[in-house]
């Protein structure tokens, strides 16, 4: 990956923006599950079942308001992957308390998603200064990016490689787009919604027409006969008919889909969780070939990304590439340019989370790292993209 700038951003990079950290989306989502379904709903009662199994199995007294949601998250995807409710399993996508939980990220999360003339001038600073030789990895579920590519005139794609031939054994690089920028969404996105249940529905309908009305359409808001919008793959072009990122649609129109109930729409994305990674099979194209990366980039970014303990997968990947850029050919040029130190932007007001911070960063060299604590705004852009 001979990109020039390769950039990982998190939570911190759309703070700005109003977007919420990890906390205060937690505590939004069961305000909102609370306000449409009563407090006596799925995530609470299972919320309750957690809350129990930590006490009964870990001595742990936990209060309903501080559960730290990536354990309880997490708790319910073991519970789901391993069908352990056996024929109470909901679906194929995920429990009751899973979808409940994704639909209410989706909805809070759109919610406070500015308008794009409303888009703080430090995103419209930050995508003007990439160029299509970068690459963006975001664990951010908002579309604010986009909003702001799509504001700016920008043509970007949300998959690594475009295919030009598609063969049994091999696909062939289609390079005559070159003016993209490379935008990768590592947890999913919130206007992003899969159709495979949709599939597997009609396969059934196929496979068993006796059980089904003679003329019967699976009906669906999204995929359906019925469809109330109109959802547009995320890829483009030809692709291996084997690629999961075929079985994923973006919607425009997200006010209507987010307004139906919880069982007929649910976004794409990987709930903050411990065990995220059981419903990462669409996305892990994602990371292939990351670990290989770093080497041969003349700019490596961390915006507002901390490595939290339960995305302990992804520092491996981060390790990775920091050690291919710090340590292979660390003086680098290509075109005029020579790597820059690795560039950390993120928002800490005292030393002790200063110290903190650089300990969970311990594999780096921070004699070739630098850093801006002051959180991602207009001088961070200026910094960063220099």
């Amino acid at each position: 990956m001979s990109t020039h700038r390769l950039l990982f951003l998190g939570a911190g990079f759309s703070n700005l923006a109003g977007l919420p950290l990890g906390p205060e989306l937690f505590r939004e989502v069961r305000h909102r599950i609370n306000d449409d379904h009563g407090s006596d709903n799925h995530v609470e009662r299972d919320l309750k079942r957690f809350i129990n199994y930590q006490h009964r199995c870990f001595d742990r007294i936990i209060r309903p308001e501080n559960v730290d949601c990536e354990e309880f998250l997490g708790f319910l995807d073991v519970e789901h992957y391993l069908g352990l409710k056996g024929k109470d399993t909901w679906s194929s996508a995920g429990n009751e308390s899973q979808l409940m939980v994704r639909k209410a990220i989706g909805q809070a999360i759109h919610a406070k998603t500015p308008e794009p003339s409303n888009i703080p001038d430090a995103y419209r600073r930050f995508a003007g200064r990439l160029t299509s030789t970068d690459y963006i990895l975001t664990f951010n579920y908002d579309a604010l990016l986009e909003r702001t590519f799509d504001l700016e005139g920008i043509p970007y794609r949300l998959f690594p490689d475009r295919y030009s031939e598609v063969h049994p054994l091999s696909c062939t690089i289609d390079s005559r787009r070159d003016d993209e920028i490379v935008l990768l969404k590592l947890h999913g996105s919130v206007d992003w919604f899969c159709r495979d249940a949709f599939d597997e529905h009609i396969q059934l309908v196929r496979e068993t027409p006796n059980m089904f009305p003679v003329g019967y359409q699976p009906n669906d808001p999204i995929f359906g006969h019925d469809a109330i919008v109109s959802p547009i793959p995320i890829t483009d072009g030809p692709r291996p008919e084997d690629d999961p990122l075929t079985s994923l649609y973006r919607v425009a129109e997200l006010n209507q889909v987010l307004a139906q109930p919880w069982w007929k729409c649910a976004p794409f994305i990987l709930s903050p969780s411990t065990s995220k990674l059981f419903y990462a099979k669409h996305i892990l194209g994602f990371w292939r070939g990351l670990q290989r990366a770093g080497g041969l980039n003349l700019s490596l970014g961390i915006v507002g990304y901390s490595l939290p303990k339960y995305d302990d997968y992804a520092m491996q990947a981060i390790y990775h590439i920091a050690r291919n850029y710090q340590h292979y050919e660390p003086d680098f040029t290509s075109n005029g340019r020579t790597k820059t130190k690795v560039r950390i932007v993120d928002f800490l007001t005292t030393e002790s989370a200063a110290i903190a911070f650089r300990h969970r960063y311990r594999f780096l060299d921070w004699d070739r790292t630098e850093t801006y604590f002051s959180g991602f705004d207009n001088n961070a852009v200026d910094w960063l993209m220099r």
